[in-house]
Parts: structure tokens; C-alpha cells; sequence
């Protein structure tokens, strides 16, 4: 007997079909003839056995031997496997199933794309962190390179939407001293210094920290301690969280933290713990994502 899944939730009856078949039909065999279906549905075709039928149709034997089995028998019949098939019922089923494969392989694509789109997001704006803070690092020691020139980022299809939305996880480049120097020239001298930016951990801390404000309704203390949580499950890695979060705000799910927390397990674990997790199908309700993807395109 085949393991179906969700499709034991449902079962297709054609009313007028049905009634047109069975008119002649008691009660009780009405009854009997409908659990037989349901299991049929469930579990593909029947044994041949009058005890296990019975008991299916939930029927005393001696009834089902006298009064139920002689009517119900010429709704099915026997094949090389041994099992009472009925053919309509095993058209639906394959119909079904055929359905469900569809819907299936529908969701997974998607959700393959969707998660080759995110890791690349996560790639790029990890790369332009690293390559900010190793700039930072170089200008440590050496305060006459905020005049060198700096490559800004692009500003984030995001920044169009709020205000608080996160547009950027990088760290703001340092102004020129061309710039610094249009502003206020007399703060030049040799003694003073034009300020490094600020490091990621601080850009997580600003930016960061009002995006998930808007992002789950916290208030201020509440969205630090989860920022503070959230750092301790990266080992300090500001850079990794700054590039969830900035994914979180484009991605805008229903429920942010959990959605968070779930990425941050994915992106600290081992890689074979990541690949279950991501490719655990069976804790994943398929049919449902699949019908809700095949809503959304109108199919």
C-alpha cells in the first residue's frame, strides 16, 4: 500500500455520478460503500479479504456476508496483484498524484531560486563590509589616507521605501579632505585629524537598530537585546548580522524575527547541518506552497 500525503485530507465525489451508480443502494450499503471508497483513497485498492472488508466497512461479518458484500462486489474487481481495483478510483488517484508531483516540483524551483538569489545578496554585501573594514584597518595608522579616493555604494532599490528601512549594510566611506576642506579649511592644521568612519559593529548599531525597530514593532531596549542575542550566536560577527538584517528588510516576511534567527542558524552552522535544514522537504508543507505559488501566477 503507497504512503500518500495530504491528499488522506481530501477525497473528490462527484455527486451526480455517484448517485446515478448507486440509487439502488440501502442505507447500510451506502454507508459500507463509502468507507471502502475513503480507504481506497487513502491506501490505494482493497485486499480481498471479507474479514479485512468488514472491518473496513465497519460491518458485523455475518451482515457483510449476507447483505452488503453481494451488492457492493460489482463495483470492483480483481487484477494480478492480487487487490480489488476500482477504475475510477484509480484514475483519480493517479490524477491527483500526477497534481501534487506538479505543484511539488513548482515550489521547489522556486524555492531554489529564491534561496540562490539570497546567498548571492549575502555574498555581495558581506564582500563590501570586509572591504570596507579592511580599509578602515589600513587607515589606522595613517590619517593621510581619508584623502584617497573612495568608491561610495550604490544606494538600495529599498531606499525608496521608508525612511526606516535599511538601504545599506556598508560602512559609510570617510569625506575627502577636498570635501573636509570646502567646509571648514581652518580645521586642517597638523595637529588635527580627519575622522575615520565608523566601524561595522557601530553601522550595525545605528542602522541597524531602527530597521528592526520597524521591521518587528520593538521598542529601542527590546531591539538591542535581541541585537546583543543575535551577536552572541555569530560570535561577535557584526558584519554576518548586518548583511541578515539588510536581507530581512527587502525580503519583508510576515514575521521577522523568526525569519532572522532561522538564517543566522543557517549561516553559523556546519555547512552538512545547513544542507538538512535547508533540505529537510518533508517538515515543509509542499501542497500549500505550491497551491498558494500556483494563486499567485493565476494558474
Amino acid at each position: 500500500m503507497s504512503k500518500r500525503s495530504k491528499t488522506d485530507l481530501w477525497m473528490p465525489v462527484y455527486i451526480g455520478d455517484y448517485l446515478a451508480d448507486t440509487m439502488r443502494l440501502s442505507t447500510i450499503q451506502h454507508g459500507a460503500y463509502f468507507l471502502l471508497m475513503m480507504e481506497y483513497w487513502r491506501q490505494g485498492p482493497l485486499p480481498d479479504d471479507a474479514d479485512e472488508l468488514s472491518s473496513i466497512a465497519r460491518a458485523d461479518r455475518k451482515v457483510w456476508d449476507k447483505s452488503i458484500w453481494p451488492v457492493l462486489k460489482r463495483y470492483f474487481h480483481k487484477e494480478n496483484d492480487g487487490l480489488l481495483h476500482q477504475k475510477r478510483a484509480d484514475a483519480e488517484r493517479a490524477f491527483a498524484d500526477e497534481k501534487r508531483s506538479k505543484r511539488i516540483d513548482a515550489a521547489n524551483a522556486r524555492w531554489r531560486k529564491e534561496t540562490s538569489n539570497r546567498d548571492a545578496n549575502a555574498y555581495a554585501n558581506a564582500s563590501r563590509l570586509d572591504e570596507q573594514s579592511s580599509m578602515q584597518t589600513s587607515c589606522k595608522d595613517d590619517p593621510t589616507c581619508a584623502s584617497r579616493p573612495r568608491a561610495s555604494p550604490s544606494p538600495s532599490p529599498s531606499s525608496l521605501r521608508s525612511e526606516n528601512t535599511l538601504t545599506s549594510f556598508v560602512t559609510p566611506a570617510a569625506p575627502s579632505s577636498h570635501a573636509v576642506a570646502e567646509v571648514a579649511p581652518d580645521l586642517l592644521g597638523p595637529g588635527n585629524v580627519v575622522p575615520l568612519a565608523p566601524d561595522a559593529r557601530t553601522v550595525l548599531f545605528r542602522q541597524g537598530l531602527d530597521a528592526l525597530v520597524s521591521m518587528t514593532g520593538k521598542t529601542q531596549p527590546a531591539a538591542r537585546r535581541l541585537m546583543g542575542k543575535w551577536l552572541k550566536a555569530t560570535k561577535d560577527n557584526a558584519q554576518l548580522l548586518s548583511a541578515i538584517l539588510f536581507e530581512c528588510s527587502q525580503a519583508r516576511p510576515i514575521e521577522a524575527i523568526p525569519w532572522i534567527e532561522g538564517a543566522i542558524r543557517n549561516r553559523t552552522g556546519s555547512k552538512l547541518d545547513a544542507m538538512a535544514r535547508d533540505w529537510r522537504l518533508d517538515e515543509i508543507d509542499l501542497d500549500a506552497a505550491a497551491e498558494e505559488d500556483c494563486r499567485r501566477q493565476g494558474i
